[in-house]
């Protein structure tokens, strides 16, 4: 009996030192968390032979005018800026379906004088990755208030600089039988463009 309590007792050392050196032993393998964080961005900006923001002045070409012609307005037109824009869209709340598109509109500060049209044309994107957007088609008439002129963004950028992005050409339109109204003086408009979702 005290045999067989004495092997007992043994048993139980050599386990427990077992169970010991397992525990004492490094592991061969460890873990941790990582988390990934995509910010949701929308920038834009406009740029030019003289870079950011850049002026420009839009008056019709009479060099060769004669006594007795009409001035040709249409003569009055500018293409030398370029809409860059970067965005990388926000998912929808729960997780599920496609994210909100982005579109940009452009307005006007100020309303022309009565007998003129700020026109606005916005070419196809010329550079850039990913979903850009579809410019809308034909020429816009600017006014004080937003006007679509890019729709269906998601995430994407155009590139950055001049001959990047949508090209812009601005052209200065007469309303009809409103020639009368028209005076030589010197106008200015701010025109505002802003990226943001539908």
């Amino acid at each position: 009996m005290m045999r067989n309590k004495l092997l007992i007792i043994c048993l139980l050392i050599l386990i427990t030192q077992h169970i010991s050196a397992q525990n004492s032993e490094p592991e061969n393998t460890y873990s941790h968390n990582l988390e990934i964080s995509i910010p949701d961005v929308a920038i834009i900006g406009i740029a030019g032979p003289e870079g950011n923001g850049s002026s420009i002045l839009l008056t019709p070409d009479i060099s060769n005018l004669e006594a007795g012609e009409a001035v040709d307005y249409s003569t009055a037109t500018n293409n030398s800026l370029w809409l860059n824009y970067t965005s990388i869209t926000d998912s929808p709340g729960n997780g599920n379906g496609k994210p909100k598109p982005r579109t940009i509109k452009a307005e006007i500060d100020q309303n022309l004088p009565a007998a003129f049209d700020l026109l606005l044309e916005v070419g196809t994107v010329s550079s850039g990755s990913g979903q850009t957007g579809t410019a809308t088609q034909g020429k816009i008439t600017l006014k004080k208030g937003p006007s679509t002129v890019v729709e269906d963004i998601g995430s994407c950028f155009t590139e950055n600089g001049e001959g990047k992005g949508h090209q812009l050409t601005y052209s200065l339109g007469i309303k009809e039988n409103q020639l009368d109204k028209v005076m030589a003086a010197e106008y200015s408009v701010t025109v505002t463009y802003t990226i943001s979702e539908k």
